[in-house]
């Protein structure tokens, strides 16, 4: 593998989308998960159960971590495409390959597959979010990445290296998005974590936080900087605070260690792959992915109410697969 100091340009654009790629590969998973869970429609997320308050949370931060990923992207002059994801005949979690002795035993064998939230998909979730010590990577005697955590090291090097080179400038760079709300600064205490792209050391922090979010943080809790604000009972918040001082990893074990706590969930009773819930399904998040790589690719800070419309499109069409039996596939 070669040395992210040693990168190009080119090498810089690639693994910017191949984090693009991994993170919008972990959304259907996780919400087709949550969604699974029966009476979540037309319920607010604040009023969710806990297990399903849990996932949702997870999945908001997912959310911005594709935010922040695009922000670095266009500030360094790469436009992020947004592909569909595949996981028919998946073994492994794309570009990255987690060694099996870095897993625990409970974990070996987990189905790369969208499902209801049970013990198969938390193992999963678990595996893909697996905390990784860090450690010093002789880059060239490595073929793959073994964690997340260690592919965003490689990025935040790449980063170091070529910010000078790529960087557009700040009058060019007009596609900063700074869509999160509930995680903006308050009273300057926290600002968890809506992050603009003017400088390398805005860069860095969007990996800093994206890494100790969930992806591999290696600690128990979340550094309260990169936190969502605290719920209070005055404000009406979503729940994306919900747990907001756990990583995704400690979210996805607690429910793995109360799995008997779930709330009930849809049963599959047939194995339709070409329904209309089915296709209504895949066509919509075709249309949420396409809306998403248009308004990243925009100006301005916000992205587009179109992109609200489908995702909420998107959410109903999992649940009708749901009710309808099946479960939602992704095998275009």
């Amino acid at each position: 593998m070669k040395h992210p100091a040693t990168w190009t340009r080119s090498d810089l654009h690639l693994h910017l989308q191949h984090a693009l790629a991994l993170e919008i590969w972990t959304i259907p998973l996780y919400l087709t998960a949550l969604y699974s869970i029966k009476g979540l429609r037309g319920v607010k997320p604040h009023s969710y159960p806990d297990a399903a308050k849990l996932l949702y949370s997870i999945a908001v931060q997912e959310m911005l971590h594709i935010e922040l990923v695009c922000n670095i992207s266009n500030a360094l002059g790469w436009t992020p495409r947004f592909h569909r994801p595949t996981y028919s005949n998946r073994v492994a979690v794309p570009f990255i390959h987690p060694r099996n002795e870095y897993l625990p035993e409970m974990l070996h064998g987990y189905p790369v597959i969208p499902g209801a939230l049970n013990e198969n998909s938390l193992h999963l979730f678990c595996a893909i979010e697996l905390p990784h010590p860090k450690k010093e990577n002789n880059w060239e005697a490595e073929r793959s990445y073994d964690s997340i955590s260690e592919m965003y090291d490689a990025l935040r090097i790449g980063i170091e290296a070529l910010w000078d080179d790529c960087y557009i400038g700040d009058e060019n760079n007009t596609r900063q998005k700074y869509g999160f709300r509930e995680y903006h600064n308050i009273g300057g205490r926290q600002h968890g974590f809506s992050q603009p792209v003017f400088s390398k050391e805005n860069a860095l922090k969007a990996i800093e936080a994206i890494v100790e979010q969930g992806e591999g943080a290696t600690t128990l809790t979340v550094p309260i900087d990169y936190r969502p604000p605290e719920h209070t009972e005055d404000l009406d918040h979503d729940a994306g605070w919900f747990k907001g001082h756990l990583s995704h990893y400690q979210k996805f074990l607690f429910l793995l260690h109360h799995k008997h706590s779930i709330p009930p969930v849809y049963e599959v009773t047939n194995d339709l792959s070409d329904s209309i819930e089915q296709r209504t399904m895949q066509e919509s998040f075709v249309k949420l992915i396409e809306e998403m790589e248009v308004s990243f690719g925009e100006d301005g800070d916000e992205l587009s109410i179109s992109f609200w419309e489908k995702m909420y499109a998107f959410v109903n069409s999992l649940i009708d697969v749901w009710e309808s039996g099946s479960c939602p596939r992704f095998d275009w």
